[in-house]
């Protein structure tokens, strides 16, 4: 049932981010006209504010993930009991601690939003700004019963929950852009949604799942330990928030909303590419913490990451190349205008960023369940300042080509280079065969590559229907490809098991 939990789980989620990804394509582009370059990019500048508002869970969630599969583990009821009740009140605190704080910088927006903004564009992002504080504090005690529903693998009630999110919100908001209400009023309902869906996770925690709690202990050694654990963990959390939200920081303290507004376009697109891995890892998450605490030896480790990551690598190359074909035309038609023709550049580049490190995202996982993630959190954190640091004159010289350029240089040093060398040298994972097996699916991508660089050059592409018919002939011609060529057997099997069930009961 727990595999098919897991394989539920994945289908579910490339399903609900597919769904999601569509309708927020489509609703990007309204959310740009409605509101205008100037409010869209308020907008979008509250919202790194937010994700650093949220490292106040100091990466507890993976603590809780480590420590209640080791009490599962040893059937130790109470054990359970008392984390979840610690854990909870430990929320509880910290939502309250993210509000105070968010609406202490909700009074000092010209501050924090720099100079190139007017004093209206301040005052609309202070109100935002307060309104999605909000939002993350309420979340925080509402993530502790949406962790339980992960550790027990109950992927359909979770993705079924997140895709009804996911999809309502931005089909309720079109309508409310299109009847003129504003950013306001969306910031608002992503709050009702929140709610919703926290207590959706609650009701089926409690009656469902039966998920006990002790409140009368407050474990403290217990919670030292944890936070022993995860302050590493909150570090690296820390980095990879800098250093995939400065660069629109940075975009609008040197060219103000309107850089911010171009420069989101490949921004977006970049986290829903960034999404299709996750999906992957979220659903083998427990199954990692679970492998390491019954000591499983490494090469099984290096199995499930190379299973995950070749998967990974064949979506995310499919998408890599489809946009080299088609991206080009697609950002211009997406954005509304020629500005947004930069994106092209801009979106290769953070793609490329992106690619290898999110093929070995189960990697982060094993670490900390092995509770090994110190080096990377020091790592990285060199690497932002690096980041950070070539950010500044990269965006004056060359703006959203040289912010991307940073990213993806900083990148590839830090969470490829440095972090393979500790995967094979420190944990003990075979990194050699890992790559191995994903370079076997290279030779099955030069035709597709090859094509995808034709369309580019020669196809006519000047509407939608243009792109959905020559990413059509791309699709194709990757999947022939890559189905004669690249897959192994169980790739293929993922494929034509459910195909056959299809059929069969047809």
């Amino acid at each position: 049932m727990k595999f098919n939990q897991i394989k539920v789980g994945a289908v579910l989620s490339y399903i609900s981010m597919g769904l999601s990804t569509i309708i927020s394509m489509a609703y990007t582009p309204i959310m740009i006209e409605q509101l205008g370059d100037s409010e869209f990019g308020v907008y979008n500048l509250v919202l790194p504010i937010i994700s650093y508002l949220n490292l106040l869970s100091f990466g507890l969630g993976s603590a809780y993930v480590r420590y209640y599969s080791r009490y599962k583990v040893e059937d130790d009821q109470r054990g359970m009991a008392r984390i979840n009740g610690m854990f909870l009140v430990t929320y509880l605190f910290l939502g309250t601690l993210v509000l105070a704080i968010g609406f202490y910088l909700s009074m000092h927006g010209s501050i924090i939003f720099g100079k190139k903004l007017t004093p209206q564009e301040v005052a609309l992002g202070e109100k935002l700004l307060r309104i999605m504080t909000v939002n993350a504090a309420v979340y925080f005690p509402i993530s502790v019963f949406e962790s339980h529903v992960t550790i027990h693998e109950q992927y359909f009630f979770q993705k079924m929950v997140n895709m009804g999110k996911q999809v309502l919100n931005p089909l309720i908001m079109i309508p409310l852009l299109l009847m003129g209400y504003r950013s306001v009023t969306l910031t608002v309902t992503a709050l009702v949604f929140t709610l919703l869906s926290g207590l959706i996770n609650i009701f089926y925690c409690l009656h469902k799942l039966h998920m006990p709690f002790d409140f009368r202990h407050y474990d403290f050694g217990l919670m030292k330990e944890m936070m022993g654990y995860t302050v590493y963990v909150f570090i690296g959390i820390v980095v990879e928030n800098i250093n995939w939200s400065i660069d629109r920081l940075m975009m609008g303290w040197v060219h103000g909303t309107t850089a911010v507004t171009v420069y989101t376009v490949a921004s977006q697109l970049n986290v829903y590419y960034l999404s299709f891995s996750n999906a992957v890892t979220n659903v083998l998450t427990p199954r990692v913490h679970r492998m390491v605490a019954e000591h499983q030896p490494r090469r099984e480790l290096t199995k499930l990451l190379t299973k995950a990551g070749r998967l990974q690598f064949i979506l995310l190359a499919c998408i890599f190349l489809g946009f080299v074909a088609v991206g080009e035309p697609f950002v211009v038609l997406w954005g509304g205008d020629e500005q947004f023709r930069v994106d092209y550049v801009v979106t290769l580049l953070l793609f490329a960023s992106t690619i290898f490190p999110a093929t070995q995202t189960v990697g982060i996982e094993i670490q900390r369940a092995m509770n090994m993630h110190k080096f990377r959190s020091i790592a990285y954190l060199i690497v932002a300042v690096i980041n950070a640091i070539l950010l500044i004159p990269a965006c004056y010289l060359w703006d959203g080509i040289g912010a991307a350029g940073c990213v993806l240089l900083t990148t590839l040093g830090g969470q490829v280079v440095l972090m393979n060398w500790y995967y094979y040298k420190k944990i003990g994972l075979n990194i050699p065969w890992f790559w191995k097996k994903i370079c076997q699916l290279l030779p099955s991508m030069i035709l597709p590559a090859a094509t995808a660089v034709c369309i580019a050059v020669f196809a006519p592409v000047n509407s939608y229907l243009g792109i959905a018919l020559w990413g059509m002939v791309f699709v194709s011609v990757y999947a022939v490809s890559l189905w004669m060529f690249g897959m192994n057997r169980f790739e293929r099997e993922l494929i034509a098991a459910p195909m056959r069930r299809i059929f069969h009961r047809r």
